[in-house]
């Protein structure tokens, strides 16, 4: 009888401790993973960010924790997308997972709304914005619509196809465009006649219209030329 009273203590004891214990499954410590890469991962204000973690090993088994658990990145790196996240249970039975996650970086660009031509001028009717992945929008994407209305398409874009700045011209070859010479704080207007297509920051060649002189001048927006004296 003595031995049955002791027995039934012990387990009642275990069963106390694990009804007060934290009891998590993997999918649980996989958000919480995810979640931690997104609160310490630099974005810019424009970007948005979504975190996978990889699936813990469907053969281990997570033992209850008598506290909340914790997550920690040790050794970050804000310039990898890849990271692991260690998530520990503390405490003398406690116990620790490693899990790895992936941050993908959304950024906007501005895509072709519908099908533009071959030289058609583009109106921000033909234009939307559009989330992508960073690493793919290094190739001279474009984020600001009202920067390209008004320029022209130097081939065919699909509708939802990305624009890109080689496949437009602010500037283009035989078309009048406004020359902007600066010198301090005067700025003077004249006209010329663009030699080349270049896009925002290209530098072209341009003919003034008044001394027939060609100048090297910067594009610094649609059919606009700047020259710095």
């Amino acid at each position: 009888m003595k031995l049955t009273t002791h027995l039934l203590c012990y387990l009642f004891s275990i069963m106390s401790f694990t009804s007060m214990a934290n009891v998590y499954d993997k999918k649980q410590i996989e958000l919480l993973a995810e979640e931690h890469a997104l609160s310490i991962y630099p974005a810019e204000a424009d970007e948005q960010l979504e975190a996978f973690a990889s699936p813990i090993d469907s053969r281990l088994t997570i033992k209850p924790c008598d506290s909340e658990i914790t997550a920690q990145v040790p050794n970050f790196n804000s310039y990898s997308k890849n990271m692991t996240v260690r998530i520990r249970c503390e405490g003398d039975d406690g116990w620790g997972l490693y899990v790895p996650v992936q941050v993908k970086i959304m950024t906007p660009v501005i895509v072709a709304e519908t099908y533009i031509e071959s030289g058609q001028t583009i109106t921000q009717q033909d234009l939307k914005v559009a989330m992508i992945e960073k690493n793919r929008s290094r190739n001279g994407f474009i984020a600001d619509i009202k920067s390209i209305v008004g320029s022209k398409a130097k081939r065919q874009i699909r509708s939802g196809e990305a624009i890109i700045s080689k496949n437009i011209c602010f500037v283009c070859q035989g078309e009048l465009v406004t020359i902007e010479a600066v010198s301090n704080n005067l700025s003077v207007k004249t006209t010329g006649v663009a030699l080349s297509d270049g896009s925002y920051g290209d530098t072209v060649s341009v003919k003034n219209r008044s001394s027939n002189r060609v100048i090297q001048g910067r594009v610094s927006s649609v059919s606009e030329v700047q020259i710095f004296l």
